[in-house]
């Protein structure tokens, strides 16, 4: 399999950063274990406007406090070097995306955002990625580290790696599951082999 782009989420993947989802749903009055942005939907535009505020406070305060991933910045640079296109998926804001490209000097050949397409796990995002990288579903492969990232690969029709250090039930519905960024880094490159 040729290997032409890979995208990536960024919380949890590439960046380690203390966004406390359970303290933004705490804030906003949502039940544990609601997924966030799907509960905005719900809510009239005085609301939402509040309640994206208080995410976009979350999300700037984890940018300022976040850190690389071990292993990303080289991960990143070595596709790079191979001829690989990088793209990032995430359901977090493009403002908070360039500021944590920026604190860490992170490059990608496209991104997609919350405001940009209906957020993971719609695989829509991961569609757009592949037209704008010029990718088809056969050399495009999706990483991430939650169940949202694997569905979105999974329904684009594309492979996807879970980063994971124990398996879980949804990383099982992975095409490949990586303890860490070192494991992927070794598995893309026998993908490459192969291709």
């Amino acid at each position: 399999m040729a290997l032409k782009l890979v995208i990536f989420d960024l919380d949890g993947t590439l960046l380690d950063s203390p966004l406390d989802l359970d303290a933004v749903r705490v804030e906003l009055g949502l039940p544990a274990g609601l997924p966030i942005l799907e509960a905005l939907e719900d809510l009239g535009p005085a609301e939402r406007a509040r309640a994206e505020a208080v995410i976009a406070r979350h999300e700037t305060e984890a940018v300022r406090a976040s850190r690389l991933i071990p292993g990303a910045a080289d991960l990143l640079a070595h596709l790079r070097g191979r001829g690989v296109r990088t793209a990032l998926l995430t359901r977090n804001s493009r403002a908070s995306v360039e500021a944590a490209a920026h604190r860490h000097g992170l490059v990608f050949d496209a991104a997609v955002t919350r405001e940009d397409h209906e957020p993971k796990p719609s695989p829509r995002g991961v569609c757009h990625l592949m037209d704008a990288c010029g990718a088809a579903t056969y050399d495009t492969v999706v990483v991430g580290d939650f169940r949202f990232d694997i569905e979105a690969g999974a329904a684009a029709g594309v492979r996807t790696v879970a980063v994971v250090a124990q398996p879980t039930a949804w990383s099982a519905r992975a095409t490949w599951q990586a303890a860490d960024l070192a494991a992927v880094r070794a598995l893309l490159d026998r993908l490459m082999a192969e291709g």
